[in-house]
Parts: structure tokens; sequence; C-alpha cells
């Protein structure tokens, strides 16, 4: 059999769609992904499910970092990760770090806002897990918008 027999046959044409439906296929699921991405912001930076959070991102003194993400999704997301406060005592640089566990939720506006082009989530929130003050604090809660 020769190629100008085999592309008329059954079984060319079969071949032939079905790579042609893998590859449209392949191509709706990822333009779908890319435009369905959320993002969030640390510190000026657009990032997808970040490690840490700063909320003082000139010295760091307060942070959420070690995040575990557990859901993310253009609704929000949530995760536990541990929080992390500086006393600055007697100065920053050798101040003592206190830490204590917490659960983080990202939430957005509705629509959610873009920066450079990308979906975010734009505000944080945290609860300690324990439910005691957080670390130099009266409250077991904290939020802030990130930027």
């Amino acid at each position: 059999m020769n190629f100008s027999q085999a592309r008329r046959s059954k079984g060319w044409i079969v071949l032939l769609a079905t790579a042609l439906g893998l590859s449209l296929g392949a191509y709706s699921f990822i333009s779908n992904a890319r435009a369905n991405h959320v993002y969030t912001l640390t510190c000026g930076i657009i990032d997808y499910k970040p490690s840490v959070f700063f909320q003082t991102c000139a010295d760091g003194g307060i942070a959420v970092g070690e995040m575990q993400w557990e859901s993310w999704s253009e609704d929000g997301a949530r995760g536990e990760g541990t929080y992390a406060i500086n006393d600055c005592s007697p100065d920053c640089a050798t101040g003592k770090l206190s830490t204590t566990a917490v659960t983080v939720v990202l939430t957005g506006s509705n629509p959610l806002d873009e920066v450079r082009g990308k979906r975010v989530l734009n505000r944080i929130s945290i609860t300690t897990v324990d439910k005691k003050p957080l670390p130099l604090n009266s409250s077991n809660t904290d939020s802030w918008v990130l930027e």
C-alpha cells in the first residue's frame, strides 16, 4: 500500500481526527486555565500560591510564611502558615522573633482587581489556630491589603 492509498483509508481518517481532537482539546484546556488563573500580590510581586506574605515590605517585621494552601480559586484562597513578628527591642536588627500558627484567607473585590493584566486576590485575613492572641497583639485576628 502506498501513501496515496493509505491516506484514503478509514484508519488514516480516524488517526487524523483523533490527533486533531486531542490538539483542540489541549488548546481549549490550556486557554481556559490561563483565563481562569488567579494570582495574589506580595510586596508588589504578582505571585501564584506564594509561600510568604509581608505586612511591612520595607523591613519584613511582620510576615506570614511556610504557607500550605488548601484551596485556591477566584472566590478566594485558604491555607495555613506561620505568623512571625519582630519585637524590634532594642532595635529591629537584634529584636526577638515571635511566631504562631495561623489560618490564612485571601479574598478580592468582585470582580477581581487586575494588576498588570492579571486578576488578583488582594486582601489577607489571618486567625490564630489556637484562638489565642497573636504575639504582641490583643486580638487573635489581623488583616491587611496586599500590595
